[in-house]
């Protein structure tokens, strides 16, 4: 393998991590405003704020989920 080689990895390797920490942060961000609009919505529906909030609480969260897969053994 040549050096030119060695840098081409890294900087892909690189890339690709820069990617994954820009895409894991717009998923966590786009969980946080479903779940304000998910509350939000439930209070206008009637629901009393206590209960909303309990119930947005549940909204799942596709991140934790994606990194549950990752650490089945």
């Amino acid at each position: 393998m040549g050096l030119r080689d060695i840098f081409t990895t890294i900087f892909y390797f690189s890339s690709l991590s820069i990617q994954s920490l820009g895409l894991v942060a717009k998923a966590q961000y786009r969980h946080r405003r479903a779940r304000a609009t998910f509350k939000k919505t439930l209070i206008l529906q009637g629901i009393p704020s206590e209960a909303a909030r309990e119930l947005a609480k549940a909204y799942p969260n596709p991140i934790s989920e994606i990194l549950g897969l990752i650490s089945i053994r």
